[in-house]
């Protein structure tokens, strides 16, 4: 995460304190949005339908705050939880296909190229790397958008999907050694 990443004692007092001061919350907010944000929308790839998302996560997240359990893990796997849950509600309300393309990725998240020529390449080979990811199985999609979307830890990203650190490692290394060898092969063509 970065390098003003919450401690998990922080975490605690904050959860403590926000469950009698609505205003302690802010802090936690803060660090989590973009996180949350970033992981919605490599998830949903509609603007107003992360905005929403996001919205209900962090409502749902403070209403709830009373079931959180400091034993079960830290605060960020328990809210991630609550962001996939409405993330998959999401689909399944709106009897959509779960996830949407990863091929639709707006260019506006994408880093600006110093030359048209460059933007061109840079948009092509995005264009690519996203239309394999989306051919990868949901589980290795799921993994992918939580440690490049949301930038959360193997450690983190294990305790959200029951899974274990080295599981989530072998899942994520799997699925990248399967992308550089469809890209490598798709440059050959």
């Amino acid at each position: 995460m970065t390098s003003d990443a919450l401690t998990l004692d922080q975490e605690i007092r904050l959860v403590r304190g926000a469950r009698t001061d609505a205003r302690a919350f802010g802090p936690l907010y803060e660090h989590y949005f973009p996180l949350v944000y970033n992981y919605v929308f490599f998830r949903v790839r509609e603007r107003a339908a992360a905005d929403d998302l996001v919205s209900a996560i962090f409502m749902r997240a403070v209403d709830r705050l009373d079931t959180y359990r400091e034993r079960r893990g830290p605060f960020g796997v328990w809210l991630f939880r609550i962001a996939h849950n409405l993330v998959v509600d999401y689909y399944r309300a709106a009897a959509r296909p779960s996830p949407l393309p990863l091929e639709q990725a707006e260019p506006s998240l994408l880093e600006e190229a110093t030359s048209a020529e460059q933007s061109l390449i840079q948009s092509q080979q995005t264009e690519e790397l996203l239309a394999q990811v989306a051919r990868l199985p949901a589980r290795e999609q799921e993994i992918i958008s939580l440690k490049f979307g949301a930038g959360l830890t193997n450690r983190k990203i294990a305790a959200l999907l029951g899974l274990s650190e080295n599981h989530v490692a072998v899942i994520l290394y799997r699925a990248m050694r399967k992308l550089r060898r469809r890209l490598a092969e798709g440059e050959g063509q």
